[in-house]
């Protein structure tokens, strides 16, 4: 493949890149001569502290991706950018959500969720949204919650896990609900279910993540596995 960019020039440094709202590649070009910070002291008047070029890549013959309106748009407004496709609009929605008043944005969230299609193939992952605007206002939905650990989308379950965990001391036997989770049938799920169970202190976690053996193991889930029986030791021991 031909490279996206390239330079003659000695100082062209690129150093991190990442893609904007718009769809477009952003590439940051530190453009400096220094190359080896041990060789060169740190007062060196080579080293530019203050400029740098950043470099915008785009597809010449697609159109960009219009940018989502955030500053201003109402709490349905804002809920309606969680179904976009792209990540970014998505997280900067609920960031803007974040910053309203949490009784109306859960009002108005109740509200959207019962207006959802069911029969969306996307109807998982917007569930999986609310769930998301729901622990960035520090608020306990039980009943949500216990719907996405029985998704049948595996990724909204590894998610829904993850929340599990970090409401854990909120919802009722939530030992019992990771037991379920670390026989999932998706390693994803497992691996996010023996992972919570490192944050308890009971011999009864300690036993629930040793079921994970009883399943096929990977690399991920066997380390994993080992951080959590060996945190569980630990604490169990003093």
């Amino acid at each position: 493949a031909e490279p996206l960019l390239k330079s003659s020039d000695p100082n062209f440094r690129p150093v991190d890149l990442t893609f904007g709202p718009d769809g477009a590649l952003y590439v940051c070009d530190w453009f400096n001569p220094v190359i080896a910070h041990i060789a060169i002291p740190l007062r060196d008047p080579s080293r530019d502290r203050t400029r740098g070029r950043i470099w915008r890549i785009t597809y010449r013959d697609r159109p960009l991706v219009p940018r989502a309106r955030i500053d201003g748009a109402s709490i349905p407004e804002l809920l309606e950018l969680l179904k976009a496709y792209e990540y970014r609009t998505r997280e900067q929605a609920r960031l803007e959500l974040r910053r309203h008043d949490t009784r109306k944005v859960t009002t108005e969230l109740k509200h959207w969720i019962a207006r959802l299609d069911r029969t969306d193939r996307d109807y998982q992952h917007h569930l999986l949204e609310a769930l998301w605007v729901h622990q960035h206002h520090d608020v306990v939905n039980e009943e949500l919650l216990r719907l996405l650990l029985r998704s049948p989308e595996p990724r909204a379950r590894a998610a829904a896990t993850r929340v599990l965990c970090y409401w854990r001391d909120r919802v009722k036997e939530p030992l019992e609900l990771l037991r379920v989770q670390v026989n999932d049938e998706h390693p994803r799920v497992r691996l996010e279910a023996v992972r919570a169970l490192s944050f308890f202190h009971s011999k009864q976690a300690r036993d629930i993540a040793v079921q994970a053996r009883s399943h096929p193991l990977d690399y991920y889930l066997e380390y994993t596995l080992k951080e959590t029986l060996e945190t569980l030791d630990e604490r169990l021991q003093r």
